[in-house]
């Protein structure tokens, strides 16, 4: 018989109300939300009474110093994620830090160093990885059921205008605007269906806004394996359908995949597998956060490397750097293989 796992007691740093994991963190056995922090403390007190955690802190430091705190979930704007997981390192405190993983590549491999230097584990919450559909879609790829693929598309997209004061909006903030936040996303999940992005050209564009950051981004992707990849994501379009905005489609050579839609935090839409023979339906609804952290539990228990690494959150951020050094000086960006340089 297997001994029970020992609760595993989170930290939230940040903001994120609308996130999915905050309410998960108090289903999910095995888990406990113990304290959240937030600069404006009465917004934090706030926050820890609707999510049951035992107490508020004003500040970040005073999280990691909390001895009944064993894991923070890092959910503060992109710039702080670098600071904020470098002090939870400091502290002896795991790290789930919200994608993108950090403003660049080079501070992410710092958190990566970090955290390996204190022997903390760190997860990156690229939580598309866990989405049922996707994970069917693996399987489905592994067994070529729609023989070799050629050509992906994906669009994640939205209309989201000014706001003055929005974080995500702001460049020193954010790092990049709908291509960080969200192709982020659909670049993880690419190297997740089909291993590494080889190269990159595309066009980043503010067009429908006054922010400092792009509301339009075409992204042209050469994966390893030959195959084409068009990654689209605009701020800059309040078309209402999700199997347009929110959408996955994958072409082979005998049929083709689609998958509506990504954002869904529940698994929840529809995958198709069409071919000539016939269509094929299929219909999931599971967590993607509760299957998050039941991962990020089993990697500390066996002590292993997580199913999103800092190692991918550190790629990922490659493929977007090469996507926007692309659309600034208007040729492919090849991108090095993780661990080439």
């Amino acid at each position: 018989m297997t001994a029970a796992r020992p609760t595993l007691r989170w930290g939230i740093a940040g903001a994120m109300i609308r996130s999915a994991m905050s309410p998960a963190m108090g289903r999910v056995p095995g888990h406990e939300l113990v304290a959240v922090a937030r600069r404006d403390r009465a917004a934090a007190e706030a926050f820890a009474e609707r999510h049951g955690a035992r107490r508020a802190h004003g500040s970040v430091e005073a999280l990691v110093a909390d001895d009944e705190v064993d894991a923070v979930y890092v959910a503060t704007p992109v710039a702080r994620h670098l600071p904020d997981t470098l002090a939870a390192a400091r502290a002896g405190k795991h790290v789930l830090v919200e994608k993108p993983m950090a403003l660049s590549a080079r501070e992410a491999e710092q958190m990566r160093d970090a955290c390996d230097n204190a022997g903390m584990q760190c997860m990156v919450c690229f939580y598309q990885r866990y989405n049922a559909r996707h994970r069917k879609i693996k399987v489905l790829l592994e067994a070529r059921a729609i023989g070799q693929v050629t050509a992906v598309r994906l669009n994640f997209s939205g209309r989201v205008p000014d706001r003055p004061g929005a974080w995500r909006l702001d460049r020193a903030q954010s790092g990049g605007g709908c291509y960080m936040d969200n192709a982020s996303h659909c670049v993880d999940l690419l190297r997740f269906l089909f291993g590494e992005i080889v190269a990159a050209s595309a066009f980043v564009d503010t067009l429908a806004a006054r922010y400092d950051v792009e509301d339009t981004a075409t992204s042209l992707l050469r994966l390893a394996n030959g195959a084409h990849a068009v990654v689209t994501s605009y701020w800059s379009t309040d078309d209402p359908d999700e199997r347009r905005t929110s959408m996955l489609e994958i072409l082979g050579t005998e049929g083709a995949i689609v998958s509506t839609p990504l954002h869904d935090k529940f698994s929840r839409g529809r995958l198709s597998v069409v071919r000539r023979a016939g269509e094929e339906n299929y219909a999931f609804e599971e967590s993607t956060h509760v299957a998050v952290l039941e991962e990020f539990a089993a990697a500390l228990a066996e002590r292993r490397t997580p199913g999103v690494s800092a190692a991918d959150g550190i790629a990922a951020l490659r493929v977007v750097e090469a996507v926007y050094e692309s659309a600034g000086i208007g040729r492919t960006i090849s991108i090095s293989p993780p661990g080439a340089d």
